[in-house]
């Protein structure tokens, strides 16, 4: 292989140029004056078209950007979704001489003394990573898998001009364009992860029911860009019901496991033609989700199996999807999603119509999922295209399948154990405690803690008390008085005298028989007599 260099284009440039291509696709008022000159007539019907047609334009990372944000079908116009969702490009391999480079610094020694064999030609070729057959010493066949560069300069390019968008739109905009950048660095930063590439392998190599041959990893042939796996001695293509067998293979990881292909291409899958073992072949950018929010996902998608609005409502924060607090138009949405995907055929509706409809339905009922919840939802659609080859396929029974297994094993008591002594092992749940103590005591120690008690029914119970009370000291009253103006009728010699009775002790009775009748009064009308 021969060996070049070349300057790549600087983030402040790149960021010039995502202006520059975005201003001609009508977007300059975002920019500034400056690029006005260059905007294109503003059709606000087809700002998806534009965006998707801009990004093409900006490159095969920017694509990729394109198709995470359509995944967010919960927060964008359903006809922007979709637009970006179409959006493709060629992505052209990286050069011989970057491979060779790459590789050597690395692996720390020449292309020659490392490999036996080495492929100039990629078998496959994404976004992030591509792939080269290798034979190694010993004529032990390889797979030696990269990580493309120039990634990070248009990540961090990125940055300044979603800044930028978000300080000039605010809040017009459905996303947060800062938040949406952030969120698909870290989703780019997974799946170039080498390091978590072989761990996820490993544990690949322990699911029992995944139906897959996992490659081992050469460790010696390994490092942070690149990862080297064994590779059958005769690869070859699948047809279209092994295809199938792997749609099936991938929907039930995901949704038993937790681990998954943003979007599987065919090449990351080969059989061996010695044996016919279905190999997956290329297992690099695989993801993986929380095992709760796993658990969250599965239990809603069984209550949409069973039509059960409540049970999704109630399933839905343990995805980490976040509700509204007026939630009777998403309750509404959903009674209308769930009438129109169930019934007796159930069953022949795709995971793709599946999807598209709970997005809608979250988006219009106020539905915020959770990013991983969504992207997971996205690669079961992608893994079931991967079998619709086979006539008549689709996932969705596979899916039903593997949804009931993942309930059935967060539900079991075992796993209930494991995981409870799982969470109560991790250092963290307990890390933050003593800071937390001890802010407490500080507050305690200045007076800023209120507390205050408040009971459903002890407001009432105060009342009827206190009418009580009064009635009472009423009561009480008007016995004073009898009893005062009997005592000054009977003792009293002076006065004024009516027929032998004291004036003063007469109006003691007259006022104590007016008091009585309005207290018997008010106990006739409270009903309590």
């Amino acid at each position: 292989m021969e060996r070049e260099t070349h300057q790549p284009e600087s983030p402040a440039r790149r960021a010039a140029r995502i202006a520059r291509v975005g201003a001609r696709y009508g977007f300059g008022f975002v920019f500034g004056s400056r690029f006005f000159s260059f905007r294109r007539k503003a059709e606000p019907g087809q700002i998806g078209m534009r965006l998707r047609l801009s990004l093409e334009e900006l490159g095969p990372v920017f694509v990729e950007l394109g198709r995470f944000l359509s995944t967010r079908g919960d927060l964008l116009p359903p006809d922007v979704a979709a637009e970006l969702g179409r959006s493709s490009v060629v992505v052209k391999p990286v050069s011989p001489a970057e491979v060779r480079t790459l590789i050597e610094r690395e692996l720390g020694n020449d292309l020659e003394r490392l490999f036996l064999e080495f492929e100039r030609t990629p078998v496959r070729v994404g976004t992030f990573t591509q792939a080269h057959r290798a034979v190694l010493p010993g004529d032990r066949p390889a797979l030696v898998v990269l990580d493309r560069p120039g990634v990070r300069r248009d990540l961090l390019a990125m940055r300044p001009v979603a800044d930028l968008t978000r300080r000039r739109l605010g809040d017009r905009l459905p996303l947060n364009p800062s938040e949406a950048v952030t969120e698909f660095a870290a989703h780019a930063g997974q799946r170039r992860d080498m390091y978590a590439s072989a761990q996820i392998s490993r544990k690949l190599q322990r699911v029992a029911d995944f139906g897959l041959h996992v490659p081992g990893i050469y460790r010696g042939y390994s490092a942070g860009r690149c990862i080297t796996f064994e590779a059958p001695a005769v690869p070859e293509s699948l047809n279209d019901e092994q295809y199938r067998e792997v749609s099936d293979a991938l929907i039930r990881l995901g949704l038993t496991a937790g681990i998954f292909f943003f979007e599987p291409s065919p090449e990351r899958f080969t059989v061996d033609g010695d044996t016919g073992e279905l190999w997956l072949a290329d297992p690099t950018e695989m993801l993986s989700l929380d095992p709760e929010r796993l658990r969250g996902l599965a239990e809603v998608l069984a209550a949409i199996r069973r039509g059960d609005v409540d049970g999704v409502m109630r399933a839905l924060p343990l995805t980490g999807s976040v509700v509204p607090d007026e939630d009777s138009a998403l309750r509404r949405e959903l009674r209308d999603a769930l009438g129109s995907l169930g019934g007796p055929f159930w069953q022949e509706r795709s995971l793709a119509e599946i999807r598209d409809r709970v997005l809608r339905t979250a988006y219009a009922g106020g539905l915020r999922l959770q990013t991983e919840v969504a992207v997971l939802v996205h690669s079961l659609t992608t893994a079931e295209n991967l079998g619709r080859g086979a006539d008549g396929y689709v996932g969705t029974v596979e899916a039903a399948r593997a949804a009931q297994v993942a309930i059935s094993r967060s539900r079991d008591p075992r796993e209930v154990a494991s995981r409870t002594i799982r969470n109560l092992a991790q250092p963290e749940t307990y890390a933050d405690y003593p800071r937390q103590v001890h802010a407490l005591l500080n507050e305690l120690k200045d007076g800023e803690i209120e507390v205050q008690f408040r009971h459903g029914g002890l407001d009432d119970l105060i009342s009827k008390v206190d009418i009580l009370a009064n009635r009472l000291v009423f009561a009480l009253l008007i016995a004073a008085l009898i009893v005062g103006s009997s005592l000054i009728g009977i003792f009293s010699k002076a006065g004024v005298r009516i027929l032998g009775v004291s004036v003063f002790g007469l109006s003691g009775f007259v006022i104590a028989a007016i008091l009585g009748l309005a207290l018997l009064v008010g106990i006739i009308r409270s009903g309590r007599l």
